[in-house]
Parts: C-alpha cells; structure tokens; sequence
C-alpha cells in the first residue's frame, strides 16, 4: 500500500469523525472533549481541527476551539458508529435477496451504493422511488437491532 493511499485512509478516519464527540489531547498534556466540526488537512504536516461545544481539562466550557495541528497529540472517539457499511450490505442482501454485484460498499466513504442508483450511509438513504422506500424501512430496522445490541 502507497504512502498516499494510507494518507488518504488517515484522512478519512478523521473525516468520519465529524458530528462525533471526541476527546483531543495536546502535546501538552491538555485535553478537549466536543464535537468535531471540522478538519483542514491541506497542510501535509498538520491536521488543524474545530471542535464545538469544548470542554477543557480544567472544566471550562468554550463555544469554538481551533486546534492547530502541530499541538494535537491524540484524537480519541468514544462513540462506536451506528452504521456499519458492510453489515449494512449483508443485511439488505440477505432480506431483499439482491443479486451478486447490485450492491457495493464504499468504505472510505461509509457509504453502500444499491444499483449504481441509491446511496446509503450514517445520514439515511438517497434516493426515490419504491425501492429507496424499502432500503429506508430496512436501514431503520437495521439501527434498532444496531440499539439493541449497544
């Protein structure tokens, strides 16, 4: 594997990460926990974050912090996904009985793509039509077996 396809994959992780409560420590021995809002990976060298709703280790709260990626030691997510793209793919496989090849998993991008037509993922399904029905009321059924096995 390449040095840029394992960036990318680094790149992706953290991506995945956003709307996620997470907890950065620094190289300071500081920590914040928040949500990640956003990520500038433009610089090669550092991965500059935005966390909202923060709390720091001495219990203060701030709205906004901007975390400049040389500072950022660790970035820890606490919360395990919902939504599994390859279960997801096996589970609508083995309820509508898709033929081999009709549904793909992009996981780089947590993503299943029914029939080149319809998009699946954390955020719901793209799509219409009574197919893209069917994949809603099974990708609701799949994030309450999801709930229950939490």
């Amino acid at each position: 594997m390449s040095i840029s396809n394992i960036a990318k994959r680094l790149v992706n992780e953290v991506v995945n990460l956003i709307d996620k409560y997470v907890v950065v420590k620094l190289v300071d021995g500081r920590t914040y926990e928040g949500v990640l809002l956003g990520v500038d990976v433009s610089d090669r060298l550092a991965l500059h974050i935005v966390l909202g709703d923060a709390r720091d280790n001495n219990g203060n709260v701030c709205y906004r912090v901007l975390i400049h990626g040389d500072r950022v030691s660790e970035i820890i997510s606490k919360e395990q996904p919902m939504f599994d793209p390859n279960e997801f793919s096996s589970f609508i496989v083995s309820k509508l009985n898709l033929p081999p090849g009709s549904v793909k998993v992009v996981k780089e991008a947590n993503l299943v793509i029914v029939y080149d037509k319809y998009k699946v993922s954390e955020n719901g399904v793209e799509g219409s039509g009574p197919l893209a029905s069917k994949l809603y009321s099974l990708y609701q059924e799949y994030l309450e077996l999801r709930k229950k096995r939490m």
